[in-house]
């Protein structure tokens, strides 16, 4: 347990609501929980909070003096980067510590054809890249009281709503991420901007290593419901973790509008 939570009587939940309040936020009592209503014009968003997350607030309050603040200096930058400066990144990161060819490792100017090229080179061999389409029969992950119960560390947990345009601001005032393979909450947030605009998709939870969101339409074709699955992959490799394949995993794209990334 965090210390200084301890020393105040504080607990966790309240923490992060004090550091939420700016957004639109709703404290719920586990025994009250019940999935989020969708609405039309904003994200419903369930925040499963954990120390991790109310740690690297702290760190963003410490450093930009607020969360709006850091939440407002992320931003420009994410208004600067395109999308394939965010994957050119992440893939870059990936790439630094592998035995591949140093040539290959410079992305600069390359386009999302070239960046999943690279990527691709880390799986070199592996039945995941096969794109062939192939039929798979995965159900889309709902959200349930035993998902919610199995991951809380305190006994409440946080309804948080943003304006539907403002979407892509989540990962900046929850930030999770910059570990393991999971990307910065910047390169996060430029993607799921990208991914907003393209598939309307609507946040429906965060915990401290998984997003799960809902796209308000799909791809209309395999070759994009391809390209789609490559950019998932590069956000977070285990999302093959449940499908043999990228064709398979294109073919769920089709058919379900529930996507759920979680890191290890």
């Amino acid at each position: 347990m965090n210390k200084t939570t301890e020393k105040r009587g504080v607990t966790m939940v309240e923490e992060l609501s004090n550091y939420l309040k700016e957004c639109d936020i709703e404290v719920v009592a586990a025994e009250d929980f019940s999935a989020p209503a969708t609405k039309v014009d904003k994200h419903s968003i369930l925040v499963l909070p954990s120390y991790n997350i109310l740690e690297m607030i702290e760190e963003a309050v410490d450093e930009e003096g607020s969360l709006s603040g850091y939440v407002q200096n992320q931003l420009e930058e994410v208004h600067r980067l395109s999308v394939e400066d965010a994957f050119r990144r992440i893939v870059e990161s990936r790439l630094l510590y592998t035995d591949i060819a140093s040539e290959l490792k410079s992305l600069e100017g390359k386009n999302f054809e070239g960046i999943y090229k690279a990527y691709s080179l880390i799986w070199e061999g592996d039945e995941l890249l096969n794109e062939q389409l192939s039929e798979t029969e995965t159900d889309s992950f709902q959200i349930s009281e035993k998902w919610v119960q199995d991951r809380l560390e305190d006994n409440s947990l946080i309804v948080m709503e943003l304006p539907f345009a403002s979407g892509y601001e989540a990962p900046l005032w929850v930030p999770m991420g910059g570990y393991n393979e999971c990307p910065l909450p910047v390169y996060q947030a430029v993607i799921v901007k990208h991914w907003q605009e393209a598939y309307g998709i609507k946040i429906l939870a965060v915990t401290e290593d998984t997003w799960i969101f809902q796209a308000g339409s799909r791809p209309q074709t395999y070759q994009e419901a391809l390209k789609l699955a490559q950019e998932h992959f590069i956000f977070c490799q285990y999302v093959l973790d449940e499908f043999p394949s990228l064709g398979h995993y294109a073919d769920y794209l089709l058919k379900q509008d529930v996507w759920y990334f979680w890191w290890d």
